[in-house]
């Protein structure tokens, strides 16, 4: 479940400006927030046992989107206390900037972008044969007004 902070704006993206090949249900666009929560749980019969998996932000950005062009802050809000934080960005930044080339976007067969949000072990802290998922992105640079976000997808390293 992607969901809004509190007084937060999205607006849902009709379907006919949806690419017919995305495999999601719907998408959302985010309005003049700066703030994206992901949260959501697996079934571990879902993940195979010990892998490395990736969970992939799906998005486009509107024509008038004007932001992001700057990182994004994203922190696992299930070890806020370890202060530990990750940077994803949503548009392609100058090489120089980067330092590691796995959290900048990628185009998909279907038209679609996808960005790393988040990495981790099918053994991480499984409660009631569940994995729970609490990312929380944050940017400083102005807001998300703009992003379409289709979904999430998780996939084996």
């Amino acid at each position: 479940m992607i969901y809004k902070t509190t007084h937060a704006n999205l607006q849902e993206v009709h379907n006919h400006m949806l690419c017919h090949t995305c495999r999601f249900l719907g998408a959302i666009e985010f309005q003049r927030q700066q703030v994206l929560h992901i949260k959501c749980k697996i079934k571990s019969q879902m993940l195979s046992a010990n892998t490395q998996y990736t969970c992939y932000l799906v998005f486009k950005l509107s024509e008038k989107c004007r932001g992001l062009h700057g990182p994004v802050i994203v922190r696992d809000l299930f070890h806020w206390r370890s202060k530990e934080t990750g940077v994803v960005y949503f548009r392609s930044p100058n090489p120089w900037n980067v330092r590691d080339t796995d959290w900048v976007p990628r185009q998909r067969k279907d038209g679609w972008l996808e960005v790393i949000v988040w990495k981790f072990n099918s053994n991480y802290e499984l409660k009631n044969d569940h994995l729970f998922v609490n990312l929380k992105l944050v940017t400083y640079e102005g807001t998300m007004s703009g992003l379409i976000v289709c979904g999430i997808k998780f996939r084996p390293i």
